[in-house]
């Protein structure tokens, strides 16, 4: 019934219904207030009891229900805290933590299964204090990274701060985070572990949503409009309720003036009577059982008032006679007359618009409407206005959900005619345009609205007509085109001319490196952004296909996929010709890594990324092996894994492996040089002059004027390897020399390199290069 007090505002004495409606409600209103004000005080005060102790009940039970959950996460990483795996990670060492990746990943899967257990646990991880990783149920990170880049908050949380002491279970606070680039209110739980150690060496993290402790507390059944909160013990709000429209600001006050109060309340429970505001409120509050916590229910007394007033009303029998008679004859007048002032009120109430056009003028019923029409048609025509302004962005959101598979046929339909987006054919294909490294460059960043209008430039003026497209930004580096074109006569010469000319003009004007990736055509709206998904699964082969190649995806989608070859033993072969300074050697090995791989086997972008990756893990296991790191050597800004990653396509990666063997080859050679670089010429020499004879550390340090035991010393030293296995890589590569070229037997091969019979021969040779003799012979003999 807020016709009439609207009216009033709007009209004042000026209008009769006015006048006549005045004097009516004012009996009305006096018989309530005479009849009423006896029940008044003792209604209120039942009533305020009740609602108090229905607070304290619902609080209660809300209290609980979290108390319930905290104690099932402290009974939870208590468990995991004693997990035997989580122990073993936890006493490894800074030397030795990076020798047990089998360790790690039982864990990750440990963790994975938590998570999937408890749904309500929205992160968790493990730091460890000995070194620096975190362990999540995904992978592994290094700690500066997974802070960083992968779990970013707003607060200034010190995560690299090492507890000198245990702590149980404890609240570390709420913060805003951004988890995998999904931001989210988190409430952060922790506990430091192993809890066997005087002293913990990594400390637990879980995290749970704001939102789902706010579901607890939600008032599903509680009819009174309570504020509904928990403090903890610094007064800081937990959570909350969730608020209803327009009581945010309220809400802000509330929470700074009661969490201060509490700060200094060390009763557990209790009632308070507060003015906040300007308004009283019933304050009832509890603690939790098993923390700090506060749980404080507030409720406005103007609700008590209106359940006093309602009561009142009902008490009094005569005065809602009265009163039910006053609010027909109301209705009937204000249906009649004033229902479409009060619809255009409520409207501009709704908006927010202010009346100041006609602040100060008197005007009847019949102008007020008139000017109201003026001001609606006016207001139109600024809509208007803007919604022709912002019609791009609507055209460009239109496209996105489209490729996003948001969009349907009916509702390319409705778009068509509320925004005239167009498609004049029943077809769609998705087109993908890398630009590369070009869009981060000032002139690619600053000139992306010009590419765009380059890439629709051939459709646009008519060079392609049996073709309509539309071009939007995804990316910083991608460009995405929506081609429409006829299901039943599909001219395809079509879409390959419009990729030349869209790749041609692109390049004649700001010279980038363009890569296409080209979906499949669909008929169906519904299936657009299945051809999208094609474009960037054909854009993935760029690695094998290059920089500036058109891919379409139906050239790799058939393609049979093979599995990397990479065994332990190259591995191992690769590491000591690397040591030893055999170029030739380490080359000849990674040559038949990539005719293995690259040329003979179809792998995925992910599988050949997988196998550089494997040999940037052998680079750098060849460096450790000589007690030297990374950093000596390539300097300490040098990370193989991102330096590798740039490279664009196979080659790249391939001269960019190549180039790091050979820089670790020449400093390992570089290294040895010395006073012991004399004695290994000469015992590279006699290795090679003798190696057919039965060689030993004795032989050798004999021939050579040194203990056997010094020799081995120097030896190892020198080349990172013991003598018996570079006397026995020689006399392999003089066996396979001879497999190669002769057909002598077996057991004379072994006897003229060196070996006592042919079972040790065959063992050795076998040990370093994966194959028996025979098969060795096999595959060279049949390759000439």
């Amino acid at each position: 019934m807020l016709v009439l007090p609207q009216s009033m505002k709007l009209f004042k004495q000026r209008s009769v219904f006015i006048r006549l409606l005045f004097f009516f409600n004012v009996f009305v209103l006096f018989t309530i207030l005479a009849f009423g004000y006896a029940s008044y005080t003792k209604s209120s005060q039942l009533l305020t009891e009740e609602v108090i102790k229905s607070n304290n009940k619902y609080i209660e039970q809300a209290r609980d229900n979290v108390d319930h959950t905290l104690s099932n996460l402290d009974n939870l990483t208590y468990q995991m805290s004693l997990q035997p795996s989580i122990r073993r990670a936890l006493y490894l060492s800074e030397q030795t933590w990076d020798s047990d990746q089998l360790l790690f990943q039982e864990n990750i899967e440990y963790l994975k299964s938590i998570k999937l257990a408890n749904t309500l646990i929205s992160d968790l991880w493990v730091q460890f204090y000995r070194y620096p990783v975190v362990l999540n149920n995904i992978s592994k990170y290094n700690s500066d990274y997974y802070y960083e880049d992968v779990y970013k908050v707003d607060s200034a949380m010190n995560w690299n701060e090492r507890r000198a002491r245990h702590i149980g279970f404890t609240y570390m606070g709420r913060q805003s985070a951004t988890s995998y680039d999904i931001p989210s209110s988190v409430l952060t739980f922790a506990r430091t572990a192993p809890l066997s150690n005087l002293s913990p060496t990594g400390i637990l993290y879980v995290n749970v949503k704001t939102e789902d402790f706010s579901k607890m507390i939600q008032q599903g059944s509680d009819p009174s409009p309570a504020f509904i909160f928990t403090l903890d013990k610094s007064g800081n709000v937990v959570f909350s309720n969730p608020m209803r429209s327009g009581q945010e600001a309220l809400f802000e006050m509330m929470k700074n003036e009661l969490s201060t109060k509490f700060t200094s309340i060390e009763a557990s429970n209790g009632q308070l009577q507060e003015k906040i505001g300007g308004e009283p409120y019933e304050i009832v509050f509890t603690s939790s059982l098993v923390g700090d916590w506060k749980y404080i229910s507030v409720v406005p007394r103007s609700f008590i008032t209106q359940k006093v007033n309602q009561f009142r009303q009902f008490t009094l029998m005569a005065a809602l006679l009265c009163l039910i008679v006053g609010c027909i004859v109301s209705y009937l007048l204000t249906s009649r007359i004033y229902r479409p002032i009060h619809q255009i009120v409520e409207y501009m109430n709704q908006f927010g618009r202010k009346d100041t056009e006609g602040k100060g003028k008197k005007e009847n019923e019949l102008e007020f409407i008139n000017r109201i029409m003026n001001y609606v048609y006016y207001e139109n025509a600024n809509l208007r206005d803007a919604f022709n302004r912002n019609l791009p962005a609507l055209h460009h959101k239109a496209i996105d959900d489209l490729l996003e598979g948001s969009g349907t046929s009916a509702e390319l339909n409705r778009l068509s005619l509320e925004l005239g987006l167009s498609f004049r054919f029943d077809s769609y294909q998705a087109i993908a345009f890398d630009i590369g490294e070009f869009a981060h460059t000032d002139q690619g960043s600053a000139r992306i609205e010009e590419m765009i209008s380059l890439v629709d430039k051939p459709c646009c003026e008519g060079q392609l007509s049996a073709m309509e497209t539309r071009t939007i930004r995804k990316r910083s580096d991608l460009l995405v085109t929506l081609l429409n074109i006829d299901w039943e006569n599909p001219d395809m010469g079509s879409v390959y001319a419009y990729i030349r000319s869209v790749t041609a003009n692109l390049h004649r004007v700001y010279s980038p490196t363009i890569t296409v990736g080209v979906g499949k055509l669909y008929s169906r709206a519904e299936d657009i952004s299945l051809s999208y998904d094609e474009a960037l699964r054909a854009l993935q082969f760029k690695i094998v296909r290059g920089e500036g190649s058109v891919i379409f995806v139906e050239e790799v989608a058939g393609l049979l996929i093979g599995q990397p070859v990479y065994s332990l033993d190259m591995e191992k072969r690769i590491i000591n010709l690397v040591k030893t300074g055999n170029v030739a050697g380490w080359k000849a090995q990674l040559e038949t890594l990539w005719l293995h791989n690259l040329n003979d086997r179809r792998l995925t972008p992910e599988m050949i990324r997988n196998l550089f990756h494997a040999l940037a893990g052998t680079a750098i296991r060849t460096v450790y092996e000589v007690n030297s790191s990374m950093e000596e050597i390539f300097g300490n800004s040098f990370d193989i894994y991102k330096q590798l990653d740039r490279q664009s396509g196979v080659q790249q990666r391939i001269t960019f492996m190549e180039e790091t063997f050979g820089k670790i080859s020449e400093w390992i050679q570089h290294h040895k040089q010395g006073q012991s670089s004399h004695m290994f010429i000469k015992i590279k020499e006699y290795v090679e002059q003798n190696y057919s004879q039965n060689l030993s550390l004795t032989v050798l340090g004999d021939a050579l004027g040194l203990s056997p035991s010094y020799l081995s010393s120097i030896f190892k030293e020198i080349t990172g390897m013991n003598c018996l296995d570079y006397i026995n890589s020689k006399r392999i590569e003089k066996a396979k020399s001879i497999l190669s070229l002769t057909e002598g037997t077996i057991a004379d091969i072994s006897d003229q390199v060196g070996f006592t019979n042919s079972n040790t021969f065959i063992r050795v040779f076998k040990k370093y290069e994966g194959v028996t003799p025979g098969q060795y012979r096999q595959i060279h003999q049949g390759t000439c």
